[in-house]
C-alpha cells in the first residue's frame, strides 16, 4: 500500500490567507507558511486510511448493465471522510447518474463513522466481450483537522467475464424455434412431429398425412390405415465454425459487430441442442486457428467461457484450412453451421470450394450477416457527384455478395441471409427444420 499526503483545500486557503503577510514582512510570512505546511504534516500523519473490498459479478453479458460494490471500512476510533475509486478497463463504462455526472470520476465523497463500513455501489455497462479487468482501490481520507488527504491504494484485481449478451436481440420470439418443441405428444402427426428416422408410434391416418408415411402392415391388421410417427434424432454432432477474420469485425450496431451476433446465436443454439440431446462442438479461426473443441454434450455455461474470449482480426480467413481441420477433427457426421458474410470474390470462392468439399461428410450451412448500412447506400438517393460514386461501390459488394450466395445454394449448401438483428431466431429455425426433416 502506497501512502502520499495531498494539501486540503484548507491549507490552501490558509496559505493564501498567509501570502498577505509578504506586504508586511518576508519572514513572517514564510514562517506562517512553514508553520501551516507542518501542521498539516503532522495532521496527515495521524490519519488511519481505511481498508477496502470490491465485489464483482463473475459474468456479465455484452450490452447488459453489471453491478459493482465497494465496502469501505474505518477501523479508527474517529469518523472521517474517504473519497473512493478504482481503476477500470477502458472498455468499462460506468454508467451516468441521472443527472448525467459521474460522481466516481473525480472520487466518491462519503463519510464514514467510527467502526464501521459504508458501501459504495456504482454501475457499469461493457462495451466489448472478453476478460476486463479491474484494477486497485483508490482512497484519499480527509485528515482530522481536515488540513491534508491522505492517499492509499488497496491492491485489489478482479475480472469481469463478459459472454455474447442475447436478451437485447429477442423481442416477441414465441412462434420462433426459440420456444417450439420439437414434438408435442398427445397430438395429431403435423410437421413439428419430425422426419427423422426414429421411429416413436403409430396412429390413425388423418387428411393431409404424407402416404409414404403409411405402414402397411399395421394397416392389413388392424384393417384401417396406420401411419408411423418418426421422431427428430438426437445425440447429433453440430459444429460451430466461427469465422473471427475482418469481415466479422465490421461493427454493425453502436455496441456489437457483426461477430457478436453470430456469437449470440451460438449460445442460444448450445441451449437448444442441449435440450435436444445433441453434442456441440466448435472450431474459431481467422487466417489461423484459433481455438477447435471436440464434439461433446451441450454445455453453454463452457462454450459461453470459450466464446468471451474470442477476438476478430483484421486478416482475411483461410477457409480452407479451417474446414480442412475441421473435416479431420469431426468423423461423424455432422450439421457444420458456419458463421461468415461473403464480400471479397477470392475469399469468397475459396469458401465455397471448402464448403463443397466436406459437404461429402457433413451437412454444411452457411448463416450470412447482411450489413444493413451497406444495403442502405446501395439504394440511397444520388444528391451529389461523389454520392454517385459510393452508390456504385455498395452497388457492386451487394451484388457480389449476391452472386456468391446464389452460387453456394446451387453447390447444395444450405444458407440463411440474415440481417443482424435476426440473425438469433433464424438460425434457430433453420436447425430445428433440419432436426424435423430429419436432413442431418
Amino acid at each position: 500500500m502506497r501512502l502520499t499526503l495531498i494539501p486540503s483545500a484548507r491549507t490552501l486557503t490558509l496559505l493564501l490567507l498567509a501570502s498577505f503577510l509578504l506586504l508586511v514582512d518576508v519572514g513572517p510570512a514564510l514562517a506562517v507558511d512553514a508553520l501551516i505546511l507542518l501542521l498539516a504534516l503532522v495532521d496527515g500523519r495521524r490519519t488511519q486510511a481505511p481498508s477496502a473490498e470490491r465485489e464483482v459479478p463473475r459474468i456479465s453479458a455484452l450490452a447488459a448493465v453489471a453491478e459493482v460494490a465497494l465496502t469501505v471500512t474505518n477501523r479508527g476510533e474517529h469518523a472521517v471522510t474517504v473519497r473512493v475509486t478504482d481503476d477500470l478497463d477502458p472498455c468499462l463504462r460506468r454508467v451516468a447518474g441521472a443527472d448525467g455526472t459521474d460522481p466516481w470520476e473525480g472520487g466518491f465523497q462519503v463519510g464514514i463513522p467510527a467502526g464501521s463500513s459504508v458501501q459504495c455501489l456504482y454501475r457499469v455497462t461493457p462495451r466489448t466481450r472478453g476478460f476486463l479487468e479491474l484494477g486497485p482501490v483508490h482512497l484519499r481520507t480527509l485528515s482530522p483537522w481536515g488540513l491534508a488527504w491522505r492517499r492509499s491504494s488497496v491492491e485489489l484485481s478482479h475480472t469481469l467475464q463478459v459472454q455474447p449478451g442475447v436478451r437485447d436481440l429477442l423481442r416477441d420470439r414465441s412462434r420462433h424455434a426459440i420456444h417450439r418443441p420439437l414434438r408435442i405428444p398427445g397430438q395429431r402427426r403435423n410437421r413439428q412431429w419430425g422426419e427423422g428416422r426414429e421411429f416413436e408410434s403409430l396412429r390413425d391416418y388423418a387428411r393431409g398425412d404424407d402416404p409414404r408415411a403409411i405402414d402397411w402392415k399395421a394397416s392389413a391388421k388392424r384393417r384401417r390405415y396406420v401411419v408411423r410417427n418418426y421422431e427428430a434424432e438426437r445425440s447429433q454432432n453440430i459444429v460451430l465454425a466461427i469465422d473471427a477474420g475482418r469481415h466479422m469485425r465490421e461493427r454493425l450496431s453502436p455496441l456489437r459487430e457483426r461477430i457478436d451476433y453470430a456469437l449470440g446465436a451460438c449460445m442460444m443454439l448450445a441451449g437448444r441442442a442441449q435440450n435436444f440431446g445433441d453434442r456441440i462442438g466448435a472450431v474459431v479461426f481467422d487466417d489461423r486457428i484459433r481455438h477447435v473443441s471436440p464434439p461433446r454434450r451441450a454445455d453453454p455455461p463452457a462454450l459461453a467461457r470459450v466464446l468471451a474470449g474470442v477476438e476478430t482480426r483484421l486478416v482475411e480467413p483461410n477457409y480452407p484450412l479451417a474446414l480442412a481441420t475441421l473435416g479431420r477433427t469431426f468423423r461423424k457426421r455432422s450439421l457444420v453451421i458456419l458463421f461468415c458474410d461473403v464480400i471479397d470474390g477470392s475469399v469468397s470462392r475459396a469458401l465455397v470450394s471448402s464448403l463443397s468439399r466436406i459437404g461429402r461428410a457433413h451437412l454444411p450451412l452457411a448463416i450470412a450477416i447482411r450489413n444493413p448500412a451497406l444495403e442502405a447506400a446501395a439504394t440511397r438517393a444520388v444528391a451529389r457527384p461523389k454520392d454517385g460514386y459510393y452508390r456504385a461501390a455498395a452497388e457492386e459488394l451487394v451484388q457480389a455478395r449476391a452472386t456468391t450466395l446464389q452460387v453456394m445454394r446451387q453447390s447444395g449448401i444450405l444458407v440463411v441471409d440474415t440481417p443482424p438483428g435476426d440473425t438469433l431466431v433464424r438460425t434457430l429455425d433453420k436447425y430445428v427444420e433440419i432436426k424435423e426433416r430429419g436432413l442431418l
